[in-house]
């Protein structure tokens, strides 16, 4: 298999299953199941990645989305994806967020195994359940984190972020966000007048609605739908955590959109609290993400941080409180 990607073929080398794993009416949330070509039988760790997208865009079998460093990495540790999704905002609120995340670890544990034997039935394949890894980039690494801080002390065995997003981003009208201007509020304003009361929407395929959770925060509407507490936000809910997992964090330090600073002192902070789990953090160039088409023979730091995840993941202690 080659190591180098595109967006066109991200996906080629796995075999992808689509199913759901709960229902709103006739709504059905998916949850997307990713096997690599050739995995070994036996218990396989897996990796679930939580998609970006503000909170408000976004599904979870992105290729863009998928940085194409994912794909050896899934495939030397002999590993399986659940790729989600989940409802969005303005639509849905952070409390609804949080319910499907509750809801999702209900599937996970109670009937992915047996939608996974029913699959793939010949490999004789089973679920790692104590080398589960939650990951996400942006909004998705929200939802990694809420993760954590929502279920019980040993459902993960470690946490990759990328330029997570962990409490209200300060946003301005004027701001300029990855080279692009955020649209004036008669565009907000016209969006939210098409929504239907009662839709239930738990994707949308980029480019459509990116510029929603931009428009939201800067033109100070964001907390009006998404809600207000600070059990909505990691870097708050973290201080009442009575354990963590070992969390590795990157984020580039040119991000126009969440900034960096966020992630640097969430993590000191998080040091503090939690000083027998490991908290690192990489900052290279770049902006949101910067990561994206990046491989590791191209960048000597990437090698290092998946290591260091790896060893947490699969090959660690694992964490402690």
């Amino acid at each position: 298999m080659s190591l180098h990607t595109t967006p066109a073929n991200r996906f080629d080398s796995f075999n992808l299953y689509r199913t759901f794993y709960k229902k709103i009416g006739d709504h059905e949330i998916e949850a997307n199941v990713l096997v690599p070509k050739g995995i070994e039988p036996g218990k396989c760790p897996v990796m679930i990645k939580w998609h970006g997208g503000g909170l408000t865009a976004g599904t979870a079998v992105h290729a863009p989305y998928f940085a194409a460093y994912l794909v050896p990495f899934l495939h030397r540790n002999n590993a399986i994806a659940i790729l989600p999704n989940y409802r969005l905002t303005p639509e849905h609120s952070g409390a609804d967020i949080l319910e499907d995340i509750a809801d999702f670890q209900k599937w996970f544990t109670g009937s992915l195994p047996a939608y996974l034997a029913s699959k793939e039935p010949s490999l004789g394949i089973e679920i790692d359940f104590p080398k589960v890894l939650v990951s996400g980039e942006s909004a998705g690494a929200w939802l990694a984190l809420q993760s954590i801080l929502s279920l019980p002390q040993g459902t993960f065995a470690a946490c990759m972020l990328q330029y997570p997003v962990l409490s209200p981003i300060p946003t301005a009208p004027d701001d300029i966000i990855c080279g692009g201007r955020i649209p004036p509020k008669e565009d907000l304003d016209a969006f939210l007048a098409t929504i239907k009361p009662g839709t239930v929407i738990s994707d949308a395929p980029p480019p459509a609605r990116e510029a929603v959770a931009p428009m939201l925060r800067a033109h100070g509407r964001w907390a009006e739908f998404f809600g207000e507490g600070p059990h909505l936000w990691p870097a708050t809910r973290i201080e009442g955590a009575g354990f963590f997992v070992h969390t590795h964090v990157m984020h580039g330090r040119d991000d126009t959109n969440v900034p960096v600073e966020l992630s640097r002192a969430f993590m000191e902070s998080a040091r503090k609290r939690f000083p027998r789990t490991r908290f690192e953090i990489v900052t290279p160039r770049g902006d949101h993400g910067f990561d994206a088409e990046i491989s590791e023979e191209g960048e000597a730091w990437l090698g290092e941080f998946l290591r260091g995840v790896e060893r947490d993941w699969v090959g660690g202690e694992g964490a402690r409180p």
